[in-house]
């Protein structure tokens, strides 16, 4: 590891694996330019969770300090990837909040070779807006949390690890028999009263099967219920004086 990245010292160690591996993709003048611009800080903290305020101390002025939430430790790996490398693009682009400015950000991420993690992210997104994932998603929710994780929870890591852009239909096949989840999605899909057809197609461009669908609605509720086991109920403490 770079020794450099323990100057963002209020940035979880967890990260620091991440935050290399988009470093080491980057061209090496913009990786030095990261490294060595005291501007830029990171922070992320658990204690943001619960602490109604908290102060941060710089060694030298800080004009970018981008903040990481803690839950982004549970997304997958594309997805903590491409958030690091879309932060440290919106920082050496120095462009604003605008559609126009995220396209150029955009654009640059693909310049430095992260159009994978850009298509699997486009996916994940569009999953989530499919019925079918709220069809999973609302289902999973009405569960109690102990059946929800004792048929899902123990693949939870599996799927999220492969996503299901890079997981093949085998390996899908396999996670969902694992899981019992074929005889549940009989289950999920009368929750709904719309009538999805013959068809196992979602709406996503034709693309994608249903059933994988509702599958990734469950786990986004199993990601919550794991989340609030590791750090339970937070709620904002003052600290003392």
């Amino acid at each position: 590891m770079d020794n450099r990245l323990a100057r963002f010292k209020h940035c979880d160690s967890r990260f620091y694996p991440y935050l290399e591996k988009v470093l080491e993709r980057l061209p090496g003048k913009v990786k030095e330019n990261l490294l060595n611009n005291t501007d830029l800080q990171i922070i992320a903290d658990e204690n943001l969770l619960d602490m109604c305020v908290l102060r941060y101390d710089f060694e030298d002025p800080v004009k970018n300090l981008v903040y990481l939430n803690m839950k982004v430790l549970m997304e997958s790996e594309h997805q903590l990837v491409y958030t690091i490398a879309h932060e440290l693009a919106h920082y050496v682009s120095g462009e604003g909040e605008t559609d126009q400015a995220e396209r150029k950000i955009e654009d640059l991420l693909i310049a430095w070779g992260f159009q994978k993690e850009i298509e699997a992210v486009r996916y994940d997104r569009a999953i989530a807006e499919s019925e079918a994932y709220q069809t999973g998603y609302e289902w999973a929710k009405k569960q109690n949390k102990h059946y929800l994780l004792r048929h899902f929870g123990l693949y939870f890591d599996q799927w999220n690890e492969k996503g299901l852009k890079t997981m093949s239909r085998e390996q899908f096949d396999k996670l969902q028999s694992q899981a019992g989840a074929r005889a549940i999605l009989g289950d999920v899909a009368q929750t709904k009263s719309q009538d999805y057809g013959e068809s196992k197609q979602d709406t996503i461009a034709g693309t994608l099967p249903r059933d994988e669908a509702i599958i990734a609605g469950i786990m986004a509720a199993v990601k919550e219920v794991k989340f609030q086991h590791l750090y339970g109920t937070r709620n904002c403490t003052p600290r003392d004086k």
